[in-house]
């Protein structure tokens, strides 16, 4: 309680303490007239007097009978009277209140309607002055200045909120905010709870409506000058307050998988390499295959919807005209978010082939498979064991060769390097981790064979009126 904020009114007690030669305590009230009568001293008139008024009024009036004794005087219990609460509320009506009643008790955030002012609250006082009152700005920063002491008969009135601003960017709580008489960017910046640390040195950008104007003037304004005041604000403005560029942003990757010390590292961006982040997460475990080390990255713009390729991927492959199927290929290949590194091509050291990571990427080294997959027209599809030196034919063989609808010259190998499928005739050895598919020979129509002998035949009849002509 403010001793130099309340004021004392008919139906307050105080107690009275004597100490020292007479020890003794008493009550007293004040009466209707706004007296409090006090024993063997007569009656004070402390009716309007600011709680420390009242107390060093009655010290003096007792003291001066009294020798050898200390007096003090205590608000034993404040009075209690009656206000009234009005306008956008969801419970108007009369309350009880005393001097020590804030604002805040009265109108906590769940009785205001969603429109209500919390900056533009008015206190109807009985002798017909007004105070104006605002709940946001002690909400906001704590300030309780613009709360007054409430009174005997006072009439709360809560007003529809009008007029708002806005304020975007690095501050502790961006967005809308109401605004009250007075108000200047300074104040706005308090009530938004000021500048974070990422807000950049250089001044912010405030655009302002005018009285007149048909659009708002910008202004840059520095922080540093701002003086409450010097700037009023109006109904529509907005501060822009700007962050430094990447303050205090720390890149990081993660490693996993067959990895000494997995977990994240933090990288320079675009010069952090991936031989570098291998060798402090102390290197691949003899578990390790060193040929499938991969780096997991997301696309900028990831999730846009792409729509050439949405066209191009409706349509089948006769549809395609060969650019279109190419085109169709390059974004594929554009939106793979997977590479795959061979150890041997970090240790060759050229910097080429050593990826410069980027924030975000997932390194992922994987365990070590040791075998090939056969599956498709053989007759014991199969995992085989892989051996160096073997050939696609002695894997085939391993799992029991051809089946009868086998399309021998059609074998296609998917590299576990790299993921790309190539014809068996061109892979002169397999790696661990490949996948040899054997396709199934495609069926031949009586219509398709009919074709083919009329296609033959008409060459042939072309053959022989072309030597019949030349004769």
């Amino acid at each position: 309680m403010d001793a130099q904020r309340y004021r004392v009114g008919p139906g307050d007690e105080f107690r009275l303490i004597f100490s020292g030669t007479l020890t003794s305590q008493t009550v007293v009230t004040v009466g209707p007239e706004g007296s409090v009568a006090l024993p063997g001293a007569g009656v004070v008139q402390v009716d309007g007097l600011t709680l420390a008024q009242a107390r060093q009024r009655v010290l003096e009036r007792l003291q001066r009978g009294l020798r050898g004794v200390q007096v003090d005087l205590r608000l034993e219990r404040p009075r209690v009277f009656r206000v009234f609460l009005t306008g956008r509320v969801k419970q108007a009506g009369e309350l009880e209140a005393t001097p020590l009643t804030s604002l805040v008790e009265l109108l906590p955030n769940d009785r205001f309607e969603s429109d209500g002012s919390r900056r533009r609250i008015q206190i109807r006082r009985r002798d017909g002055s007004v105070v104006p009152a605002d709940l946001g700005a002690f909400l906001s920063t704590g300030d309780d200045t613009g709360l007054p002491m409430l009174a005997d008969g006072d009439v709360i009135h809560v007003p529809v909120a009008t007029e708002f601003l806005h304020v975007f960017g690095a501050v502790a709580s961006p967005g809308r905010v109401e605004l009250a008489p007075g108000d200047s960017l300074s104040t706005l910046l308090r009530l938004v709870g000021g500048l974070q640390p990422s807000a950049a040195a250089g001044p912010m950008l405030w655009l302002h409506w005018t009285e007149r104007a048909s659009s708002p003037e910008s202004v840059w304004v520095d922080p540093k000058i701002m003086s409450a005041g010097s700037d009023a604000l109006a109904d529509g403005d907005r501060l822009y307050v700007y962050y430094q560029a990447q303050y205090r942003e720390q890149r990081e990757v993660a490693v996993v998988g067959e990895i000494r010390r997995p977990g994240q590292y933090p990288i320079t961006e675009g010069r952090t390499r991936l031989s570098e982040i291998l060798r402090e997460a102390g290197g691949l475990l003899p578990s390790a295959d060193p040929t499938a080390i991969h780096v997991h990255r997301s696309h900028p713009g990831e999730g846009e919807r792409d729509i050439e390729l949405e066209r191009l991927l409706r349509l089948s492959r006769d549809e395609l005209t060969s650019s279109e199927y190419e085109a169709l290929r390059t974004k594929l290949a554009a939106q793979r978010e997977d590479y795959r590194v061979d150890m041997a091509d970090l240790a060759k050291r050229d910097q080429r082939l050593d990826l410069p990571l980027r924030q975000g990427d997932i390194i992922r080294v994987d365990r070590l498979v040791n075998t090939v997959r056969v599956d498709g027209q053989v007759r014991r599809p199969a995992i085989v064991t892989y051996e160096p030196g073997l050939r696609v034919a002695d894997y085939i063989r391993a799992a029991g060769g051809y089946s009868d609808r086998a399309w021998v010259s059609k074998v296609r190998i998917t590299r576990a390097v790299n993921g790309q499928t190539l014809y068996a005739r061109e892979v002169a050895s397999l790696d661990p981790g490949d996948f040899l598919w054997v396709p199934e020979t495609p069926d031949e129509s009586a219509w398709t064979r009919a074709q083919q002998i009329l296609t033959a035949l008409a060459q042939v009849a072309t053959l022989v009126i072309a030597i019949r002509s030349v004769q």
